[in-house]
């Protein structure tokens, strides 16, 4: 899926301007997939902690080499249709972000996906009133992020409409999102400050380690974008699924006539809409219906799909069992 994200964007931004951030564990394995990716535009996290972040040192990276330039920030789960529309919409974001609102400020830009039905598993955005419009696009206020509803208010969103799903997919200015760092996050300035000094020199991978531990983890929308008053929000139709779930990943990908989905060796009687991701092992289904179930080397998991969603609450209890 990242070489996926990278060959999307192609098109708009030559290989040179495009930077990857992710876990130093996974460097190889990323230029592996995006051999012609230079070295130097790797970015390497010593460890997860959120988008906020690795957005942060991504940013530092990047405003080394140009402390003017817009940054489009690409989660890499991401399935998009459409992507002449979709790079259609990045180009009007860009403008948008180079647009200076009335105060003289730059704005932050959020992509919002016009909700196709009550999905629990994503942030909303609330959608305030238009600022400006080109061709198919517009550029609206963002009244307020609104986090992982329930069932019952996913589908009030969706009945009232001005909800839009949160992409994860931000466009800004450098100076912009940093002056937000600066103003909704301060604790984070002295370490951000020591890691922008160091970069390109020995000093680099311990004052980024030190950045890490002293900061708290936490999503961008979070820590930022639902602090500040200069965010905006792009409304787009192109289909697009966040894969962040077994459900996500069913729905992507091609099923059988049975719409079962069997990855490695498996065997099905009488089963229906099931995802199955095996290992080593044979895994047999009978008569069972719409079921996850992956098999790793240490783990079996089973689940309904319509509770995908709850995968990371038997990851917290395995991590305090584990302790």
């Amino acid at each position: 899926m990242i070489r996926i994200t990278v060959d999307r964007i192609l098109p708009l931004v030559p290989i040179e301007k495009i930077f990857i951030v992710t876990l130093e564990r996974y460097a190889d394995e990323t230029l592996k997939h995006i051999p012609e990716l230079r070295e130097e535009n790797l970015v390497l996290e010593p460890e997860g902690k959120n988008t906020a972040p690795c957005i942060a040192f991504g940013t530092l990276k990047i405003a080394r080499l140009d402390p003017g330039a817009t940054v489009l920030v690409l989660p890499a789960d991401h399935a998009i249709g459409e992507e002449e529309g979709f790079r259609d919409a990045v180009l009007f974001g860009k403008d948008t972000a180079e647009r200076p609102l009335s105060d003289g400020s730059f704005p932050l830009i959020a992509f919002g996906v016009k909700p196709t039905a009550p999905e629990t598993g994503y942030g909303y955005i609330k959608t305030g009133k238009p600022l400006w419009c080109r061709g198919d696009y517009e550029v609206r206020i963002v009244h307020k992020f609104v986090e992982k509803p329930d069932g019952k208010k996913a589908k009030e969103f969706l009945k009232k409409g001005g909800f839009l799903w949160n992409s994860g997919i931000f466009v800004w200015k450098i100076p912009a999102i940093l002056s937000a760092y600066k103003t909704h996050l301060p604790s984070w300035c002295t370490p951000l400050y020591k890691v922008s000094d160091s970069l390109g020199t020995p000093r680099e991978k311990e004052s980024t380690a030190q950045f890490y531990r002293e900061i708290e983890a936490g999503p961008i929308d979070k820590l930022i974008l639902e602090k500040t008053k200069n965010a905006l929000v792009i409304p787009v139709e192109f289909s697009w699924s966040d894969l962040g779930s077994w459900k996500a990943l069913d729905e992507f990908l091609k099923p059988d006539p049975s719409e079962n989905i069997f990855r490695g060796e498996v065997v099905a009687v009488d089963s229906s809409g099931c995802l199955v991701h095996g290992s080593k092992r044979l895994i047999a289904l009978v008569g069972v219906k719409d079921l996850v179930v992956v098999d790793t080397e240490d783990v079996i998991l089973v689940l309904n799909k319509d509770r995908a969603q709850e995968v990371r609450t038997v990851v917290g209890l395995l991590e305090k069992k584990r302790k």
